[in-house]
């Protein structure tokens, strides 16, 4: 898992690193063509802000104007007169709204319904810039919308001349106020030469009434009206609200400086929407599109060439190594495997532990063979001089009965040459139960044991061959040691053995240091023995073989090197350990570790089979 999750990191994080530095340069690439768009937007902008305001803007309030009544045929008229005009080339659509949002007027057809929206931030911007530029979603075009206003229209009156055309009311009133403001007397005669047509509507306006003359001046001045047209009177203000019942319309008039004005009322603002073709922005889009795209292509091959190599080295050619040195496993020539620079990498690791392990495997088979062999050695060695000797008496015995006759005397000799044979049996008997203990795990006859004592009763047997030999004894026991469980004879064998050698390492003399303690490692307690000498030492080619069944130094004192291969056996038995520390000519050290544990959880403890003898 841990192998799987490094690669995948290291190939997640390089993909990364990757994507960051291509969105990295595609960013600088859009940066750079938004920052020419938005230049190329604001000078475009610019232009459509003009034509807007010069040209269609102006158009729609001055028809209104006129007008002072919205009639959607005569804008779309006058839209479609617009879009003649050169600068109205990339212009895709005219709306044109009053006093809402909801289209009234449209250069293209579209439903009666349609309407854009328009929130209070745009309101705002419309009115703090004059308009609001914005690109249409899902459309390559740009949207101005600009508000507009209709200006009240002064009335361009008819003069009327002749007399006669005057109403009679209308006449007479102008006389009696001719003669009220000169003072003259009611029966003096005015001469009405030219009447002014302010006097004229003023009085039809105060009586409520849409005369035709009235109404033949709205239409002069271009405002259609009904004849059957109403008045409502504001006299006081010299001001007239007029109904066209026939269209609904209604507009405010009134006299300034002898002067009539016309406003529409109530709906006299809107809105004006255009709509721009930009085909620089789909071509532009196109070309973002297109070498983002290339981009991808190129950075995906990138990706997939990366990734390849980085698995081709990381993975596939350790594990082809691997497999190489697996499949020439059996040649058993792995010098020059050893010999090569591997990575630091978990595979290449592996792949260097494998070519080690397989020449450890095969040292080891080696000295395995070795070993057999010095075992089977040892095992003739130990049989083979009691058969000798069994042969050479049976063969006496055969010369001595067949004898024609016997006397007491070769019976008697005959007596001694089969207790010879006797003992000559025990002698293999007892090889043979060393072999089986070697071989058969036994069961532990666990007692109650202090170490320290058992220690001081061993010691005790060796008290002449310590005075021959010149060696000293030196204790170092911990007083407070607890008692264990221990198969107290295995462990006296145990013991003997490393005391003897220890004696036989030092032909000259010299010392040999037993120190017990008790410690603690990992929250169990531990019983620690240490042997010490100051004898001869132990090679370090052969420490690793100390503990092989036969293995000995010492065949010329007829040592047959079954000592420490079971002391070894016994001490594993009791899950215990048993580590060397040995150098030439300074002596040799065995420290002897035992867990202290409860008679419950070592009651059922046997010897473990150790088919390769080596240490613990």
């Amino acid at each position: 898992m841990r192998l799987q999750w490094k690669y995948s990191l290291i190939i997640n994080l390089t993909v990364i690193a990757v994507l960051v530095a291509f969105y990295f340069l595609d960013s600088v690439r859009m940066r750079r063509e938004m920052s020419g768009l938005h230049a190329l937007g604001a000078e475009r902008g610019a232009t459509i802000k003009r034509i807007v305001e010069n040209t269609i803007l102006n158009a729609v309030v001055t028809e209104l104007t006129t007008s002072q009544a919205f009639n959607a045929e005569k804008i779309d008229q006058l839209l479609l007169r617009l879009k003649q005009t050169p600068d109205m080339q990339d212009v895709l659509n005219v709306q044109v709204t009053l006093e809402n949002t909801r289209v009234r007027s449209s250069l293209l057809a579209q439903d009666e319904t349609s309407v854009f929206s328009l929130g209070e931030d745009d309101i705002h911007q419309i009115k703090t810039y004059g308009a609001k530029i914005d690109t249409m979603e899902g459309q390559d075009a740009t949207s101005v919308i600009v508000k507009y206003t209709i200006s009240p229209k002064k009335l361009e009156s008819q003069t009327i001349e002749n007399v006669d055309q005057i109403p009679p009311e209308t006449l007479e009133a102008r006389e009696k106020r001719v003669r009220e403001k000169f003072g003259l007397s009611p029966d003096t005669q005015v001469l009405i030469e030219e009447v002014g047509p302010e006097f004229i509507y003023l009085t039809l306006l105060n009586q409520g009434k849409f005369h035709f003359d009235l109404y033949r001046m709205f239409v002069s001045n271009n405002i259609n009206l009904s004849p059957d047209a109403t008045v409502a009177v504001d006299e006081k203000n010299n001001r007239w609200q007029i109904t066209d019942i026939e269209t609904g319309h209604v507009y405010n008039l009134w006299l300034e400086e002898n002067n009539f004005w016309i406003h529409t009322a109530h709906a006299n603002s809107g809105y004006i929407r255009v709509l721009f073709d930009v085909p620089y922005i789909a071509k532009s889009i196109r070309s973002s599109l297109l070498t983002h795209a290339i981009f991808i292509i190129i950075v995906g091959v990138f990706l997939v060439v990366l990734i390849d190599l980085m698995t081709n080295h990381l993975i596939i050619k350790p594990l082809a190594r691997m497999t190489e040195i697996i499949q020439n496993a059996e040649t058993g020539n792995f010098s020059s495997y050893l010999h090569r620079t591997y990575g630091s990498d978990e595979i290449s690791k592996a792949t260097r532990n494998l070519v080690r392990m397989f020449i450890q495997l095969k040292t080891s088979h080696s000295r395995k063979i070795a070993a057999l062999g010095q075992f089977a050695a040892g095992v003739a060695h130990e049989i083979r001089n009691p058969l000798n000797s069994i042969g050479m008496t049976a063969q006496h015995l055969k010369s001595v009965f067949s004898q024609p006759k016997i006397s007491p005397e070769d019976i008697e000799e005959a007596k001694e040459f089969l207790d010879i044979v006797d003992e000559k049996i025990q002698d293999l008997k007892q090889t043979s139960e060393q072999f089986l203990t070697l071989n058969r795990p036994q069961k532990l006859k666990l007692t109650t044991v202090n170490l320290n004592v058992l220690l001081d009763s061993v010691l005790s047997e060796f008290v002449l061959v310590t005075e021959e030999a010149e060696v000293q004894i030196i204790r170092d026991f911990d007083p407070e040691l607890p008692d264990m469980q221990l198969d107290e004879m295995l462990t006296r064998q145990t013991i003997f053995n490393f005391v003897q050698n220890s004696i036989q390492a030092m032909p000259k003399g010299g010392s040999i240091y037993l120190t017990t303690t008790l410690e603690e490692m990992g929250g169990v307690f531990y019983v620690v023995l240490e042997i010490r000498d100051t004898g001869i030492g132990i090679p370090e080619e052969n420490q690793e073989r100390i503990y092989d069944a036969y293995f000995t130094t010492k065949e010329a004192d007829g040592g047959a090197g079954l000592g420490l291969a079971v002391s070894h056996q016994v001490i594993t038995a009791h899950q215990g350990k048993v580590e060397v520390r040995s150098k030439i000519g300074m002596g040799t050290a065995f420290k002897i570790t035992f867990p202290v544990k409860k008679p419950q959880e070592i009651s059922s403890l046997k010897l473990e089979e150790n088919e390769d003898f080596q240490k613990v």
